[in-house]
C-alpha cells in the first residue's frame, strides 16, 4: 500500500484516495467536476468512475445521493476507501459492476445528473498502459466502447436531465453520432487547449436527454497556460477558487 496517496480536488476539501502505480486522476477529472453542474438533491451516478474522485468530490457540492460505477475492482475498492475517509457512507454508494449490470442496481429514467470520464482511446490505439492493464482498461475500448456508454447514460437518466463528459476533440464525430442515436442533444460545449494556438486536446460536453431539438452553445476555449504558467482562469480551476 506504499503506492497510496491523498489528493483533493480544487478546493472541494474531499480527500481521494490514489494508488500511483494503477491509475490517478487528472486534468480532465478537474476541468469535469469543475464544468458539471449539480442538483441540490435527487440521484447523481459517476459513470466509468475510476477512484471515484468527481463523484466523491461533487459530494462537497450537493446533498444528493451519488452513486460510483465502477467495472474495476481494484479502483473500487480505493473509491470505497474514500468514502469511508470522508464520512460519506450515507451519501456516495461504490457499484462494482459492467455498465451492461447497471440496471441491477439502478431504475431507468431515476438520474437527475451524470457525469462520465470514459475511455477515449479506441482499443486499437497504443500507448504507454501496456503493462498497467488497470489504466488500459480505464483509458481504452477494451471494455466497453463510446455507444456502450452512451445507451447506458440514456437508460439511467431522467427526461430533461443532463450529462456532462470529457473526451478528446478527435473523437467528438464519434461521440455526437452516439449522442443522436440515444436521445442526448448537446447543449453546451467546450474546448480545452494548453496554449491559446494549440490544438485543443480536451472537449467538455453538457448534454440533455430530450427528444426535442436543443440549441448548442459553444463557449469560449478554456486555455489552461500563458507561456509556462497556468493562465488566470486555469489557476481557479486548479486552484478551486
Amino acid at each position: 500500500m506504499s503506492n497510496l496517496s491523498q489528493d483533493i480536488i480544487s478546493n472541494s476539501g474531499i480527500k481521494i484516495f490514489q494508488d500511483k502505480k494503477l491509475y490517478s486522476f487528472n486534468l480532465d477529472t478537474i476541468l469535469l467536476y469543475n464544468f458539471a453542474k449539480t442538483v441540490k438533491k435527487g440521484k447523481i451516478v459517476d459513470l466509468c468512475a475510476g477512484n471515484g474522485a468527481i463523484g466523491l468530490s461533487l459530494a462537497s457540492k450537493t446533498k444528493a445521493n451519488i452513486y460510483l460505477v465502477e467495472l474495476q475492482e481494484q479502483l473500487s475498492k480505493l473509491a470505497q476507501m474514500s468514502v469511508i475517509e470522508n464520512g460519506l457512507e450515507k451519501q456516495v454508494k461504490v457499484i462494482n459492476t459492467d455498465i451492461k449490470e447497471i440496471q441491477n442496481y439502478l431504475l431507468h429514467d431515476s438520474i437527475d445528473v451524470l457525469v462520465c470520464n470514459p475511455p477515449y482511446f479506441t482499443s486499437k490505439q497504443t500507448t504507454l498502459t501496456k503493462d498497467n492493464q488497470v489504466l488500459a482498461i480505464a483509458r481504452h475500448e477494451l471494455k466497453t466502447n463510446v455507444n456502450e456508454v452512451l445507451y447506458t447514460i440514456k437508460v439511467l437518466l431522467k427526461e430533461n436531465a443532463h450529462a456532462y463528459i470529457v473526451y478528446r476533440p478527435d473523437r467528438l464525430g464519434d461521440l455526437f453520432t452516439g449522442m443522436s442515436q440515444n436521445l442526448l442533444q448537446a447543449k453546451r460545449i467546450r474546448f480545452v487547449r494548453s496554449h491559446a494556438n494549440d490544438d485543443a486536446n480536451l472537449v467538455l460536453v453538457d448534454a440533455i436527454k430530450t427528444v426535442k431539438s436543443a440549441s448548442l452553445i459553444v463557449e469560449p476555449d478554456l486555455i489552461m497556460y500563458d507561456g509556462d504558467n497556468l493562465s488566470l482562469e486555469g489557476k481557479r480551476i486548479i486552484d478551486g477558487k
